[in-house]
């Protein structure tokens, strides 16, 4: 991944963001941020409080509750079921959590507009990707995204249901999927960041990390059946 540091299990991504704006995502070493997989909650709560202090964050992460919808909650949040956020404030905080989706941390040049999505295949063909950054006042040609750690296409074996539900929403999606006996690997960060053009976004970012290749570092669902999940968040001062 390209990174301009890390620090304690916590990574800043090399992506030019500006004045104000910062974004991270945490890794293996830091420890698991979700409170629905089993873990203790007490530690999840204690992990969750020590990221926002070394990271100095404004103010308390609000969590979303994912479930592979297309939904996007705007700041200030009146709930948490989504699987999208996006902040237009001073001192707004978008998040989310992963282990093999896309996390995907979206950003306007002059840096008053920030989203955080995450994009698993189900929410990434209902349009979740679309429907946060259709939040953005900022043109489309103005926006910046970042693909953050997430299973990769040498990892990623689906069904001829998932290729097909993929071309139905653009035929060139059929370019992301190479066969493997009868089924299919696909690359999700592409059909991604082909989305993010077609809608006029540019200045697209991958990580080029693969959550399952690269286990030592993330925690993969599909890999490993994880009971665990990293964070990636954006936020301004």
């Amino acid at each position: 991944m390209n990174v301009l540091s890390q620090h304690e299990g916590i990574m800043f991504p090399d992506w030019a963001l500006p004045p104000g704006v910062h974004a991270a995502v945490t890794n293996r070493a830091f420890g698991n941020l979700a409170v629905h997989v089993g873990d203790d909650p007490a530690a999840v709560i204690l992990r969750r409080r020590k990221l926002q202090r070394s990271l100095e964050l404004p103010r308390a992460i609000i969590w979303l509750q994912q479930q592979h919808t297309n939904d996007v909650l705007r700041w200030p949040f009146t709930s948490s079921i989504a699987d999208a956020a996006y902040a237009s404030e001073a001192g707004s905080i978008c998040a989310v959590l992963t282990a093999d989706c896309l996390p995907i941390l979206c950003c306007s040049d002059d840096g008053k507009e920030i989203a955080a999505v995450h994009a698993g295949w189900r929410g990434l063909a209902n349009g979740v990707l679309k429907n946060a950054l259709a939040n953005f006042k900022t043109a489309a040609a103005n926006i910046r995204i970042w693909i953050g750690p997430s299973i990769g296409a040498q990892a990623f074996e689906v069904g001829d249901d998932v290729r097909q539900t993929f071309i139905a929403c653009h035929p060139s999606n059929a370019e992301h999927f190479i066969p493997r006996d009868d089924r299919w690997l696909a690359d999700l960060a592409s059909i991604a960041a082909d989305e993010c053009d077609r809608m006029g976004v540019h200045q697209v970012i991958n990580s080029n990390e693969c959550t399952v290749v690269n286990n030592a570092s993330w925690y993969s669902w599909r890999g490993e059946s994880a009971a665990a999940r990293f964070a990636s968040i954006i936020w301004r001062n």
